[in-house]
């Protein structure tokens, strides 16, 4: 065999002309600076995150994706809430105080009195119209004596004035502690309890005036102040703090807080 190149007159024939191994790769180093795996490493570089950017920490695939936050109670309520049951409370002071006024003064007997004549004529009919009614100890008492009959009737509103304001008392409480606390329907009832008594006022401060003497001043006066520290503390409810705060509270309940 001659050892000279077919191709090439005059030069030696070398069929592995860098001097290497038959497993030499023929095209020499791998251009791109070492063998890739494609099992093995990552040919994009350590980090897995195609977009180059680090995954940031804390981050919660299931629980807050795209920066979303969960419905959280309110931690604090509002002055505007704590004045508003201030002055409801104070309100159901004023309306009990005014029920016991008007109770121990001359009010109600004469309401009766002037209304006196029509009173004692429709007695009479049912007395005439009712065998054994006139021999009734509270209707010849009240036949015989009108102004007997009058104060015992003060004496017994007496004790239902006292029943009334604890109970007056407690509704008040009741109606602002919840309203204080941010309940949403316990502030509409107070609205509407709040309108309610503006109505009265159209109609008892006359008759409160007509009836009450000279103490309808002094009753007028502490009547007055209780409707509009009533009217006062459900403004305060609906002011924007408070309102903000219950329509959170009212978003939390539905997320199931309680």
């Amino acid at each position: 065999m001659s050892d000279y190149d077919p191709n090439q007159p005059g030069q030696p024939y070398n069929p592995n002309p860098s001097g290497q191994g038959s497993s030499q790769n023929p095209y020499g180093e791998n251009p791109y600076g070492q063998q890739p795996s494609p099992y093995g490493q990552n040919p994009y570089g350590q980090n897995p995150n195609p977009y180059g950017q680090p995954q940031a920490p804390g981050y919660d695939q299931y629980g807050h994706q795209g920066g979303y936050t969960g419905v959280q109670p309110p931690t604090e309520r509002p002055r505007t809430l704590a004045i508003a049951f201030g002055l409801i409370l104070l309100a159901g002071i004023f309306s009990a105080l005014a029920s016991w006024l008007m109770a121990n003064s001359n009010m109600m007997a004469n309401m009766i009195g002037q209304q006196w004549s029509l009173v004692q004529e429709e007695f009479e009919k049912q007395m005439q119209s009712t065998p054994g009614m006139e021999q009734d100890p509270l209707v010849e008492q009240m036949m015989a004596s009108p102004e007997a009959f009058m104060s015992q009737v003060n004496s017994m509103m007496s004790s239902f004035v006292i029943v009334g304001m604890v109970i007056t008392l407690g509704l008040y409480f009741l109606v602002g502690f919840f309203v204080g606390r941010g309940v949403g329907a316990m502030r509409i009832i107070a609205t509407i309890l709040g309108a309610i008594s503006l109505l009265n006022l159209v109609t008892t401060v006359p008759m409160i005036s007509m009836f009450a003497d000279t103490q309808a001043g002094i009753i007028n006066a502490v009547y007055v102040v209780g409707i509009l520290l009533g009217v006062a503390g459900v403004v305060f409810s609906w002011l924007r703090p408070s309102s903000q705060y219950i329509a959170q509270r009212r978003q939390a309940r539905l997320a199931g807080f309680r």
